[in-house]
C-alpha cells in the first residue's frame, strides 16, 4: 500500500484543451449575441420588428455551439 493519499487532481488531455480553445471563443459570441438581441429588443421598438434577420444570426451561431458541447460533454463522458 501507498503511504500518499489518493489524487484529487483533474486532468484535462490535450485534445480537451483544444476543443477548449476552439470552442470558448464561439460560445461567448454566441452569448453576448443572444443579450444583445434581447437588450436591442426590449429598449427599441424598431429592433423588434426587424428581429428576423438577429435571429437568424443567433441560429447559424447555434449549431457549431451545439457540436462543440456534445464533443466537450462526449469528451468528458468518457473519464
Amino acid at each position: 500500500m501507498s503511504d500518499q493519499p489518493p489524487s484529487n487532481k483533474t486532468e484535462i488531455t490535450g485534445g480537451q484543451l483544444l476543443i477548449a480553445v476552439i470552442f470558448m471563443p464561439v460560445v461567448v459570441v454566441w452569448l453576448i449575441l443572444a443579450a444583445r438581441i434581447i437588450w436591442s429588443a426590449s429598449s427599441n421598438p424598431e429592433t423588434l420588428d426587424n428581429i428576423e434577420g438577429l435571429l437568424t444570426a443567433l441560429a447559424v451561431l447555434t449549431i457549431p455551439v451545439s457540436g462543440g458541447l456534445a464533443k466537450v460533454f462526449e469528451s468528458f463522458g468518457k473519464d
